[in-house]
C-alpha cells in the first residue's frame, strides 16, 4: 500500500508550528526526505465502509448532511408537494414593501463627488427594488410543484379543485410578470450608469419608479389569482401513504360524516341534507400503537361517470389513487334521498371497479331501522330494505345516536387495517 508523502521544512522559529502540524495531520519519520527536512507529516486517512447504498435526505436548520440507507424494495410514490405551496401576499404589500425599502437606501459616505454619490444611491435603489419584487415572486412560483411531479390523488384534487389550465395558466402570468419587472430593473439600472448630473440621475429614478409601479400594478392580477390557488390548495387533505387508510363511501346523507366524529380525531360537518361534505375529511384513529387514517368522502349518487360532479369525482379519486380500505355506508330508511335500491347499485359499482380492497359494510341509523331481534321496522324502512339484509350479508349494525354497534366497527377497521399491512409487506409496491 503506497501513501502520498507530503514534506513539510521547519522553519527555524519555535516549535508551535511543528506541534499543530503534527496534532492535526500525524506525521511519519522519513528516512530520505529532502535535506534540512527532518518529518514527512502524513494526513490520516479515514476507511469508511458503505454498509449498503446511501441517499442524502433532508435536514433542518443543520448544515451538516445526513444520509440514510436505501431500501431494496420499489419506492412507493409519496404524496405531500402540496404542503410547499407558500403563504402569498397582496400585491399591494408586495409592491408598498419593495418601494419603501427601495426609498431608504443611502449614498456611500466617502464618495466626494455630488453626481457619483447619488448615482450610488440610485444603484442601490434598483438592486433593493429588484430584489423585493422578484425574490417573492421566484419563491411563490418555485413553491408550486409541477403537475408532473405531483402523485396522481394530488393531481386529481388540483384537476378537480382548480382544473388544470387554470393552475397552469395563472404560474405563466407571474412567470410574465416578474419577466416584465426583471427588464425594466435591467433597463434602468442601465440607464442609471450612464448619466452624469445629480438632477438627471433623480428624474430617472422617478421614472423608474413610476414605470415599475404601474407595470406591476397593471399584471397584479396574476397574484391575485395566485393567491386564491394557493388557499384552495391548502385545504386540500393531507394523505400519508405509509398509513392504513379507511374511506367511508355511500349515498349523500346517509350518516358517514356522524360516523368519522364517533371514530376518529376528525369533525366534519353533519347536517340532515344532501352533499353536506363538499371535499375530503381527514381523520385519524390509534389502534394497536399504530396511527390510521380515516376519510369522510362526498356523497355518491347512481349514474353515469360522465354525468358525475366534481364533488363525486373527489370521492372517485381517493379510491382509484389510495390505497384505501373501503367501509360502505348504507341508510335503510330511505329518507337520505337515495332509496336502497340506488344504494345497492353504487354499491354494486363500486365492488366491480375496485374488487381488491379490503371492505366493509355497515347499516347505519340501526336504532330506527330494526326492533328487537333483529326485525326490520317496515314503518320506517324503505320498500326494498329486506333486500338489502339478504344482498349484504354480514353488514355491521350502527347507529350513531345510541352507540350500538361501535365496538363491533371499530374491531372490522382494525382488522381491515391488519389485512392492508399484510398486502403491503407481500408485495414490493402498494396495490391500490
Amino acid at each position: 500500500e503506497t501513501h502520498t508523502t507530503t514534506t513539510w521544512r521547519h522553519p527555524g522559529f519555535g516549535m508551535f508550528p511543528w506541534l499543530v502540524a503534527l496534532a492535526f495531520q500525524g506525521f511519519t519519520p522519513v528516512h530520505n526526505a529532502p535535506r534540512g527536512a527532518s518529518y514527512a507529516l502524513r494526513p490520516f486517512q479515514r476507511r469508511i465502509r458503505p454498509r449498503g447504498p446511501t441517499m442524502p435526505i433532508s435536514h433542518h436548520k443543520s448544515t451538516r448532511c445526513f444520509s440514510t440507507r436505501l431500501s431494496t424494495s420499489k419506492r412507493i410514490p409519496v404524496t405531500g408537494q402540496l404542503r410547499s405551496i407558500p403563504m402569498i401576499a397582496d400585491p399591494e404589500d408586495i409592491l408598498k414593501g419593495a418601494i419603501n425599502r427601495a426609498k431608504k437606501q443611502t449614498p456611500g459616505s466617502r464618495i466626494p463627488n455630488v453626481a457619483e454619490r447619488e448615482k450610488s444611491r440610485a444603484t442601490k435603489q434598483m438592486q433593493t427594488l429588484h430584489m423585493g419584487l422578484i425574490g417573492p415572486l421566484k419563491r411563490y412560483m418555485e413553491g408550486f410543484p409541477r403537475l408532473s411531479r405531483v402523485h396522481e390523488f394530488e393531481h386529481a384534487m388540483i384537476t378537480l379543485t382548480l382544473g388544470d389550465e387554470r393552475y397552469e395558466k395563472t404560474l405563466r402570468e407571474v412567470a410574465e410578470l416578474r419577466k416584465r419587472v426583471n427588464e425594466i430593473c435591467k433597463t434602468y439600472a442601465g440607464r442609471v450608469k450612464n448619466v452624469r448630473k445629480k438632477q438627471e440621475i433623480l428624474d430617472t429614478m422617478d421614472e423608474a419608479f413610476q414605470t415599475i409601479e404601474r407595470v406591476f400594478t397593471k399584471y397584479s392580477s396574476a397574484i391575485t389569482k395566485l393567491k386564491y390557488n394557493a388557499i384552495q390548495l391548502r385545504k386540500l387533505p393531507q394523505v400519508d401513504l405509509t398509513e392504513g387508510t379507511i374511506a367511508l363511501v355511500g349515498a349523500p346523507n346517509v350518516g358517514k360524516s356522524s360516523l368519522v366524529r364517533h371514530l376518529s380525531s376528525g369533525e366534519p360537518e353533519v347536517n340532515a341534507y344532501p352533499f353536506t361534505t363538499r371535499d375530503i375529511k381527514m381523520g385519524h384513529f390509534f389502534a394497536e400503537g399504530r396511527r390510521h387514517q380515516l376519510t369522510d368522502t362526498p356523497g355518491l349518487l347512481l349514474r353515469a361517470p360522465s354525468h358525475r360532479n366534481n364533488m363525486e369525482n373527489l370521492t372517485m379519486a381517493t379510491l382509484s389513487f389510495l390505497p384505501t380500505s373501503v367501509l360502505f355506508v348504507m341508510d335503510l330508511t330511505g329518507r337520505c334521498g337515495t332509496n336502497v335500491s340506488q344504494q345497492l347499485g353504487i354499491r354494486k359499482e363500486l365492488k366491480g371497479l375496485f374488487p381488491d380492497k379490503n371492505w366493509v359494510d355497515v347499516f347505519t341509523k340501526s336504532d330506527l331501522v330494526f326492533m328487537e331481534e333483529g326485525v326490520l321496522d317496515k314503518e320506517i324502512t324503505d320498500q326494498d330494505a329486506g333486500m338489502a339484509v339478504d344482498e349484504v350479508q354480514g353488514a355491521l349494525r350502527v347507529s350513531s345516536e345510541t352507540e350500538e354497534g361501535l365496538v363491533d366497527l371499530k374491531e372490522a377497521m382494525i382488522q381491515a387495517m391488519v389485512d392492508f399491512r399484510h398486502k403491503q409487506q407481500n408485495s414490493d409496491t402498494i396495490d391500490i
